[in-house]
């Protein structure tokens, strides 16, 4: 099968995504190789090598304009396509299904994305691969360009998956009938103990040891560069408000351990990089408030495995908030989008715990904080047994799909 839309570095969210696909095959035990089409084709190669069933193909959104500009050569000259996209043009020719794992999909709130949610389609169905759209933020579709291009895109699928309930609304309100609701996937990702990644890295290793170190139970704050650009569009200081979340976890006895969900080295691009943003928090605090920086390239399940070792978590980066609530941990949540949060958190009864990017008050913080904190036991409860519910649907996902290719 191939993916399109998610790499296996950068975006550990995307990342945990693929994982939970692949994941949830194994634990299926439907035999599948995938082929991604990856943004970061040389960096993600070589994580494709120590996972075995993976192969990787260039799949950025230029990548994707020549591998239909050499489909179209291949049946008039073949001998003129170049190997690399020979390659490509087998793999996805032979796969039994193209499975698109864009996470937000056709949203209003993201109109540049659309262009990219129609042209990552259009290999599949070039080639009559059957296509699913997997676990999705649908909507909303008031645009009328975005719901023309929506209605073209998702109608061609074979099948559709909301990753919440809204989304799936939005989706049927096109007149997809195939169409259902699918937690997203990266609810089936396997995840390590944090001891055995804390033995793996020195930086997980140090982690572990401040926390025996410390009496101060241990409140991760997890921010997003897509949240701060939002919220700097409608004049809000995201970098001081989550400078002050960080100060007031310290100042209320917790220590604060602050972590990018989305690392790239260079600290000088943004997209698809927290760390920049984590920076810049760190610059915003005075000397005296001691907190622990995860600075490390980590990847999806090893960030899940800290996540879940945590008392709370501030959660602004999406795929945090779905770690914190696989794992149990009462998410306090800031972010960004219509649906994309707030449908996810309703599955586990916890939508109380969400704020909008729009609404960033430091002054509110520090009562919600105390009060999540003084009902952490009965927030985890709640959380971990709708956990078991999620779980098992997430997990039906790769039967979900042999049967949509057996029957369509």
């Amino acid at each position: 099968m191939a993916t399109f839309a998610v790499p296996l570095s950068g975006n550990k969210g995307s990342a945990s995504m693929f994982l939970g696909l692949r994941d949830g095959f194994a634990a299926a035990g439907v035999d599948a190789h995938f082929h991604v089409f990856s943004y970061y084709p040389k960096r993600d190669a070589r994580i494709a090598a120590e996972l075995g069933n993976v192969t990787v193909h260039p799949g950025h959104p230029k990548d994707i304009v020549v591998l239909l500009g050499m489909m179209v050569v291949s049946a008039i000259l073949p001998f003129a396509v170049p190997g690399k996209w020979k390659r490509a043009i087998a793999a996805l020719r032979g796969c039994d299904v193209v499975l698109m794992i864009g996470g937000t999909t056709f949203a209003d709130s993201m109109l540049y994305k659309v262009p990219w949610n129609l042209l990552a389609a259009l290999p599949g169905y070039w080639l009559r691969r059957p296509s699913v759209f997997l676990s999705q933020t649908i909507g909303p579709l008031r645009n009328g360009l975005n719901r023309a291009l929506a209605r073209w895109t998702l109608r061609r699928a074979v099948a559709v998956h909301g990753r919440g309930r809204q989304s799936e609304s939005w989706a049927r309100g096109l007149g997809i009938e195939a169409c259902a609701y699918r937690p997203d996937l990266s609810f089936n990702m396997r995840t390590p103990s944090f001891d055995e990644v804390a033995d793996r890295h020195d930086v997980v290793g140090r982690l572990r040891e401040k926390m025996r170190a410390t009496d101060r139970a241990c409140v991760g704050v997890a921010p997003n560069s897509i949240v701060y650009t939002k919220a700097a569009k409608v004049g809000k200081d995201y970098i001081g408000f989550m400078a002050g979340v960080v100060r007031t976890v310290f100042e209320q006895g917790h220590l604060p351990v602050l972590i990018p969900h989305s690392y790239r080295e260079d600290v000088s691009k943004i997209h698809n990089n927290d760390r920049s943003i984590c920076r810049a928090i760190i610059d915003r605090l005075s000397p005296e408030v001691d907190l622990f920086y995860v600075d490390a390239d980590l990847g999806a399940a090893e960030l899940r495995a800290i996540i879940g070792h945590l008392h709370l978590l501030v959660a602004s980066r999406f795929h945090s908030m779905i770690s914190a609530l696989a794992t149990g941990v009462p998410p306090i949540t800031y972010g960004w989008g219509h649906h994309k949060y707030t449908e996810v958190l309703d599955e586990f009864g916890a939508t109380e715990l969400y704020a909008s990017f729009k609404d960033l008050d430091e002054a509110d913080f520090a009562p919600k904080l105390q009060a999540v904190h003084a009902r952490r036991a009965e927030l985890s409860q709640r959380i971990r047994e709708a956990h078991r519910t999620v779980a098992e649907e997430s997990g039906g996902l790769p039967h979900a799909i042999v049967d949509v290719l057996t029957t369509g």
